[in-house]
C-alpha cells in the first residue's frame, strides 16, 4: 500500500507537466485505492476462514465408511428357523448346564423307541436365535468401540478446526457417527427380540397343542360314553319264540 502511494507521489511532477491536477480528485483517488486494498485483504481473510472443502478429508470419515460397509451378524427369523434341527435340540446340553434328552426313549422293560425328532425343531430355533444374539452382541460391541473412538477424534478435530469448511465437514461426520451408534444399538435390540418372539411362538404352540389334546380327549370320552350307553341300553323289541309244534 505504501509503495503504491509513493509511486503516485513520485509521478506527480510528470503529470504536473501535462495537466493541472486537482488535489480533491487526487485525494478521492487515494481513498478509493486504499478502500479497494482493504476489501481485497478482507476477501483473502474470508477465503482463508471458509477454507477449501475439497482439501479436507478427515480420516474418521474413511474409517466410518469402512464400518458402514460391514453387513453384521444378524439373521432373520426365517433364516433361523431354516437351520433349526430337531436332533440338535435333543443333543443340546449348554456346556453341561442341561441334560440332553437324546433321540431314543428307553422303556422300563429295556426296550427302546425313537423320539419324534421333528417335533423338537422349535426348541432348537430358540437356541439358534440365542446363538445369533451372542454373535450380534460380540460384533456390535467391536463396532461400538470403534465408533466411540472415532467420535472422540472427531470432537478433538472439531475443537481445533480453523475454517468453516472443516467445521461443517466434521459436524456432518459426527452426525453420521452418532447415527451409526444408534443403528448398532437397534441391531442388538432386533436380535434380542427374535429370541423373545421365537420363545413366545413356542409357548403359543404349546398352549395350542394343549387345547387340541383336551379336545381330542373330550371327543374320545364322548365316543366311549356313547358306546357304554349303547351297551347298557336294554333291548325293548318283542322277542318271538318259535312254536316247536309248527312244521
Amino acid at each position: 500500500m505504501k509503495t503504491l502511494i509513493y509511486l503516485l507521489i513520485a509521478t506527480l511532477p510528470a503529470f504536473a507537466q501535462m495537466a493541472v491536477i486537482d488535489p480533491a480528485v487526487l485525494a478521492q483517488t487515494l481513498k478509493e485505492v486504499v478502500l479497494m486494498t482493504e476489501q481485497l485483504e478482507q476477501a483473502k481473510l474470508e477465503i482463508q476462514r471458509l477454507g477449501d472443502p475439497e482439501s479436507i478429508l478427515p480420516k474418521t470419515a474413511t474409517d466410518l465408511v469402512e464400518i458402514l460397509e460391514k453387513t453384521g451378524e444378524g439373521k432373520t427369523l426365517q433364516q433361523i428357523r431354516a437351520v433349526a434341527n430337531g436332533a440338535s435340540a435333543l443333543a443340546y446340553q449348554a456346556q453341561g448346564l442341561y441334560r440332553a434328552p437324546g433321540e431314543v426313549i428307553r422303556r422300563a422293560d429295556g426296550l427302546t423307541m425313537n423320539r419324534a425328532v421333528e417335533a423338537y425343531r422349535k426348541f432348537d430355533a430358540v437356541t439358534q436365535a440365542r446363538m445369533t444374539l451372542e454373535k450380534v452382541l460380540e460384533d456390535t460391541e467391536q463396532r461400538r468401540q470403534q465408533i466411540r473412538r472415532q467420535v472422540q477424534r472427531t470432537l478433538n478435530r472439531l475443537h481445533g478446526a480453523s475454517t468453516m469448511a472443516e467445521v461443517e465437514k466434521l459436524q456432518g461426520i459426527l452426525t453420521a457417527q452418532n447415527a451409526e451408534l444408534s443403528a448398532v444399538d437397534r441391531e442388538r435390540d432386533a436380535a434380542a427380540s427374535r429370541v423373545v418372539v421365537q420363545q413366545i411362538e413356542n409357548q403359543t404352540d404349546a398352549d395350542r397343542q394343549e387345547v387340541a389334546r383336551r379336545e381330542e380327549h373330550l371327543a374320545a370320552f364322548r365316543q366311549a360314553q356313547d358306546r357304554l350307553n349303547h351297551m347298557l341300553t336294554p333291548e325293548t323289541s318283542l322277542v318271538r319264540i318259535p312254536n316247536p309244534n309248527s312244521k
